[in-house]
């Protein structure tokens, strides 16, 4: 990877230089949301995210957060599984689990329940319903992490540090 000379500011470019334009208001409709995730493929880890098109950073709702729409479909599950970043879940409709923790406490949510996910902290969701999916509205700082440079993942014991550039070697 080439090393590059840096460059040295006064600190008055640097303020006008890091300044950015306000975000304005966003609204997404639900019975748009409804009809995208009808019409997407499904991922039991995320099928949508609630993006602001006009944002510097537009797969994200606000500067270093975003929000995925998670659908587990009926008796679906994820893996145990920990991260760099938080989650905050609010149940949109439907019921099932989260485990929480090395001992994977489960912990039963309905419709209308928040559940906090520190970084680091091994969870997995539920939809134990024969008949109905579980939607989660999924709050995270995801985006934050990877302009960081921190966006790390571990599954089944292994640690995966993402990273977008391809001649970054992930570990």
């Amino acid at each position: 990877m080439p090393i590059t000379q840096g460059d040295i500011l006064e600190f008055s470019s640097y303020l006008e230089q890091t300044a950015r334009p306000s975000q304005d208001a966003v609204v997404w409709k639900w019975h748009e949301v409804a009809a995208a995730l009808a019409s997407r493929p499904h991922n039991v880890q995320g099928t949508l995210v609630l993006a602001d098109g006009e944002a510097i950073d537009r797969a994200t709702i606000a500067p270093g957060l975003s929000l995925v729409i998670q659908v587990l479909k009926a008796g679906e599950t994820t893996k145990p599984h920990r991260h760099s970043f938080w989650h905050l879940y609010i149940v949109r409709s439907g019921s099932g689990e989260v485990s929480l923790g090395a001992d994977l406490r489960r912990q039963r949510l309905v419709e209308g329940d928040v559940s906090f996910v520190p970084a680091w902290y091994t969870h997995a969701v539920h939809n134990l319903q024969d008949d109905a999916s579980l939607v989660l509205f999924r709050l995270q700082n995801l985006p934050q992490n990877a302009s960081l440079g921190t966006l790390a993942r571990e599954d089944d014991g292994r640690l995966k540090h993402i990273y977008a550039r391809k001649d970054l070697v992930a570990i």
